[in-house]
């Protein structure tokens, strides 16, 4: 399920600019949220609803860390796919944190029956200058079988307060490596512009994201070139 909310993001490399989804890319990034905070997601991948992710997700911060729940939800009546998450993200230091987070996966096809799954992922992030930021995350790194083992690394570049830009290079098992260059711009504090390039289509989007106080609204679609548009809405609420 890696949908375009579950992609790296301009703000998954950074301290400044983590709001809950992307704290979730990378757990490690959980401590750095504001406040407690809960959200909603929802892709529509390609235009079609057999194709339609919801993900609903929930972070608390503690004194002894940061403690982050999710599921998600794919697929139709014949067959659908969900995945429960808990989380958790520790401080080492003020300038580095890792997290990790631990999944159950349940898949059902009519006819067929289900399977289950146990896997896990975790990351760090570390702060190599007040502007300069780097972070790792792996996903399956066990090799659950029939779960995709993924790595990804990257760097965010804080270059002034209305101003990001990441990279990332990310890769699957069973894909060719994938390169990403992001960017995320605030024209006023409350109203964002984000632009991601990837050599993989899957994985090329924009976005605009609105902040109200409390509420955050961030829109978003991606192209591929023979597929079509998959776009999604993120809603969420932080303390």
């Amino acid at each position: 399920m890696l949908t375009i909310c579950a992609q790296p993001t301009a703000g998954t490399y950074t301290k400044h600019h983590q709001y809950l989804f992307t704290a979730l890319q990378n757990q490690a990034g959980l401590t750095w949220l504001k406040g407690p905070a809960i959200g909603v997601n929802t892709e529509r991948r390609f235009l079609l609803n057999a194709l339609s992710i919801h993900t609903l997700a929930i972070a608390w911060p503690t004194h002894s860390g940061t403690f982050a729940g999710m599921l998600k939800q794919t697929g139709f009546r014949a067959w659908h796919e969900q995945l429960f998450g808990l989380a958790y993200s520790h401080n080492m230091g003020e300038k580095c944190s890792v997290g990790m987070q631990v999944n159950y996966l349940n898949t059902m096809t009519m006819g067929y029956g289900s399977t289950h799954a146990l896997t896990a992922e975790a990351g760090t992030l570390v702060q190599i200058t007040p502007v300069l930021f780097a972070g790792l995350h792996a996903f399956n790194p066990v090799n659950t079988p029939d779960v995709p083992v993924t790595f990804s690394a990257g760097l965010g570049y804080e270059a002034s307060e209305s101003f990001l830009l990441s990279t990332a290079l990310i890769q699957q098992e069973g894909l060719p490596p994938a390169f990403k260059v992001m960017c995320e711009y605030a024209f006023i504090p409350q109203f964002l512009m984000e632009l991601d390039w990837c050599n993989d289509p899957m994985q090329r989007n924009m976005a605009v994201s609105f902040g109200l106080k409390k509420l955050f609204v961030k829109v978003y679609a991606a192209h591929h070139p023979q597929l079509g548009f998959s776009p999604g809405t993120t809603i969420i609420w932080q303390v």
